[in-house]
């Protein structure tokens, strides 16, 4: 499988690289005509390293995405931005976590499971506080400047350690221009839709309002059938007939989000700003769409509905015997809000102060037919609550023309808790889960630039980290006097903690050999924390598992051509990845002679990585505009521990696509005085990869998702004064049918199922500036 991804991912970067290449000779066949800079690339600001930066001179591997392009392709949450990027896999709706839940990897590096001691190995950052939790990551875009997403471990950057990349959210800040909007959008699947944001000036030139609002609404998109109406056959639980004559009896996939957000820009003084941000989000979402792909026929009864279909048989019931009190609602619900206060204070004018202080709280409430059947094999329904305080101080220093310093500190704590109800038939299996979960994290950092001359840059940075946290388990029965089920009543009531602390490092060297071209390299280190095996059967299953470290050497060119009209950047990276925390099945150390339960995360094995990535930017001729990418991830487990199902230099890690590249277009059309047309098209490709381990071996095949690529077409007009815009998108133009994700669940419960991706669907907006 490997041997095909990279032939057919081979294939396709060459073809895009080439396409690249004829973009670079168009901009050069413009610049020899004579045509004017004026209309080339313009320059990206970044906070990377702590200031404002050119995003051209600096020495990390960022993509950044701004509001005007996000709208023109399209994307209306993180998850649509962060698959653009290059060596990014973000896949939303996991198992059991809920529809905003996701896991993302950067380089192969990141997180699979949504547990709370599994922490993300991608720190995602809404004005630059970390959201600790993977529940709920798949944020919906609020009025958002930009978006920056950082590759490679972020060990001494960032506010929290982050071992595989971060993502980083900025929203737009009040200033005192109007710059109001409201925007109206309707689409398939009875979509509706609403965006709104103004800036309010309080006090001139002191104090400004800016107030955002967002609401959507659409149908799902898989519809779950009534198995005795369709086929005429008994199953359990009885026909839901009557709910409907056409067999319906509900959908998957549909969303229901309303946001908001206010931000008070306090100009204190000509050295003081301060930015106080609320913001509240209510999901009641459906549960993300499932559908089996494999079922063994039970009781004469074939589950499967067709394989390019969007149905299942779902019902959401547990026992036979009591499908009134353990159906679960089809729902995936989530609410959050936050209050963050940034702080910035010029003391003189090379030393400034820095203080960000937030809480967030997020809770939540999910169901999983995980067999997708009226059968009793697996349902779960899950709650979850987090609270976290977070507060980072920062010092920055500038020493004349020569350095750049910033020391801090930064402190993390969480308050969690995991409930629901878990069942699995297959185990004779059903209790009740409870638990709390507390976390802390304390750092210290310190961040430096030398410029050693005009062109030369060197940049170290060091980071202590001491983290804590404890696990206790709660088992009781989900029946009135019945007892807890021995296999884990001895959990009940018993903590566990975890303690462990690292430092890490970075150092980098930057060179512009000419004018806009700037070499770079360097060598950085990254943590992600370690936890409690949050899933045992029993006492002894309940064991810690280390942090895992990653230390990562990167060579890259960044580079701006012909006179501003072709950006292009480059990467290679090769990481030693040591640790890596997987799910295993099989833990025969751990458990009692001849035990054979096991669902346990562990160390599992050691990594090496190597990769490169190309991103570009042209602007060949006035009014068109091109960017694309291409990234390449070589992953291979080295070793593995007895039991972890990885079978090195067979194994593929999941979620980790050997192959990715994305090319978009769009041209601005004038329409002579009369406003313009922007037609825009955007492709995206990504090899094969796996979801589970053990894959690649006889028996676990059902894993794979296939490679898939997607289009996207969107048509805009504007009005000559740019107050109004009228546009027709379409996504999925194909109508590929494709899994997001799928789990071979064979060894535990006996089935496969998979998540399909949207469906083509068509949205119309009207947007009125003001």
């Amino acid at each position: 499988m490997l041997k095909r991804a990279t032939r057919d991912g081979f294939r396709a970067g060459v073809a895009s690289i080439a396409l690249a290449g004829a973009f670079t000779g168009n901009a050069a066949m413009a610049q020899d005509s004579g045509e004017s800079g004026d209309q080339g690339i313009s320059e990206i600001v970044v906070t990377a390293q702590f200031r404002d930066q050119n995003l051209q001179d600096t020495p990390l591997a960022i993509t950044a995405v701004d509001a005007a392009l996000m709208e023109a392709r399209s994307q209306t949450n993180v998850e649509q931005v962060a698959q653009r990027a290059p060596s990014v896999q973000f896949t939303a709706g996991g198992q059991g976590g809920g529809a905003q839940t996701a896991a993302v990897n950067i380089r192969g590096i990141g997180a699979t499971d949504f547990q709370f001691p599994n922490e993300p190995g991608v720190g995602v950052y809404i004005d630059d506080v970390y959201y600790g939790i993977s529940f709920g990551t798949a944020f919906e875009l609020v009025d958002l400047d930009r978006v920056e997403i950082l590759r490679g471990p972020q060990g001494t950057l960032s506010g929290k350690n982050s071992i595989g990349g971060s993502i980083k959210l900025f929203s737009e800040r009040p200033t005192d221009d109007p710059n109001g909007y409201v925007e109206l959008a309707a689409g398939s699947y009875d979509r509706l839709g609403l965006r709104a944001a103004t800036n309010v000036t309080l006090v001139p030139d002191r104090l400004y309002l800016r107030v955002t609002g967002v609401g959507k609404q659409v149908d799902g998109y898989l519809t779950r059938l009534d198995y005795q109406c369709v086929t005429g056959r008994d199953a359990p639980g009885g026909s839901f007939a009557t709910k409907s004559e056409d067999c319906v009896i509900g959908t998957e996939g549909g969303q229901k989000v309303l946001a908001g957000r206010a931000a008070l820009r306090w100009l204190v003084n000509d050295r003081i700003e301060n930015n106080l941000i609320v913001d509240a989000t209510r999901d009641r979402s459906e549960a993300s769409p499932a559908k089996a792909i494999y079922l063994p026929p039970i009781n004469g009864n074939d589950y499967l509905t067709g394989p390019e279909d969007y149905t299942n048989y779902s019902t959401y019931t547990g026992y036979p015997g009591e499908p009134e009190q353990y159906t679960n609602p089809a729902i995936s619900y989530f609410d959050s809000w936050g209050v963050s206060n940034n702080l910035e204070i010029d003391l003189n004018d090379s030393l400034a102060l820095t203080s960000i202080t937030a809480f967030r709280h997020a809770d939540g409430q999910s169901a999983w037919d995980g067999d997708n059947s009226p059968e009793n094999i697996s349902n779960n329904f899950s709650t979850f609550r987090h609270d976290q305080f977070t507060q980072e101080l920062r010092l920055s220093a500038t020493v004349g023309e020569t350095a750049d310093i910033t020391l801090g500190g930064y402190y993390y704590k969480g308050d969690s808790e995991l409930g629901g109800r878990v069942h699995v038939g297959i185990a004779g299996l059903d209790f009740v889960p409870n638990d709390p979960f507390d976390q802390t994290s304390v750092s210290a950092f310190a961040h430096g630039v030398l410029h050693i001359t005009d062109a030369l840059n060197l940049t170290a940075g060091l980071r202590y980290t001491d983290e804590k946290k404890t696990y206790t388990f709660s088992r009781t029965s989900p029946l009135p006097g019945v007892p807890t089920d021995p296999r884990v009543a001895s959990l009940d009531g018993l903590s566990r903690t975890f303690k462990g602390d690292n430092i890490d490092w970075r150092v980098a060297l930057d060179y512009e050999v000419a004018p806009d071209i700037r070499l770079y390299g360097q060598v950085a280190t990254g943590l992600k924390g370690g936890g409690i095996n949050p899933r045992p059967y029993l006492e002894m299953q309940a064991v810690p598992y280390d942090q895992e470290t990653a230390t990562s050497y990167e060579a890259g060119l960044k580079s701006m051509l012909f006179d501003r009209r072709l950006r292009l950047n480059l990467a290679y990276y090769h990481t030693d990845y040591r640790n890596y925390q997987g799910q295993v099945s099989a833990c025969p150390d751990i458990s009692p002679p001849g035990f054979p339960f096991c669902s346990a995360t562990r160390n599992v094995g050691d990594a090496k990585i190597d990769g490169f990535e190309v991103e570009f930017d042209a602007r060949p001729v006035e009014g068109l505009s091109i960017d694309g990418s291409v990234s390449y991830t070589d992953f291979r487990f080295t070793d593995a521990i007895e039991g972890s199902g990885i079978v090195p230099g067979v194994t593929e890690a999941p979620f980790v696509p050997a192959w990715k590249y994305a090319i978009g277009a769009q041209y601005e059309i004038g329409l002579n005085g009369s406003g313009t047309i922007v037609p825009r098209l955007d492709w995206t490709w990504q090899s094969h990869m796996e979801s589970n381990i053990p894959n690649n071996v006889p028996g676990f095949e059902l894993g794979e998702v296939e490679a898939r690529g997607l289009l996207n077409a969107r048509i805009a007009y504007r009005s000559e004064d740019e107050d109004w815009e009228f546009a027709l998108a379409v996504t999925n133009v194909t109508d590929k049918f494709y899994f997001n994700n799928k789990y071979d669940r064979i060894s535990q419960s006996g089935n496969a199922y998979g998540m399909p991706g949207r469906p083509r669907e068509f949205a119309v907006s009207v947007k009125r500036k003001f």
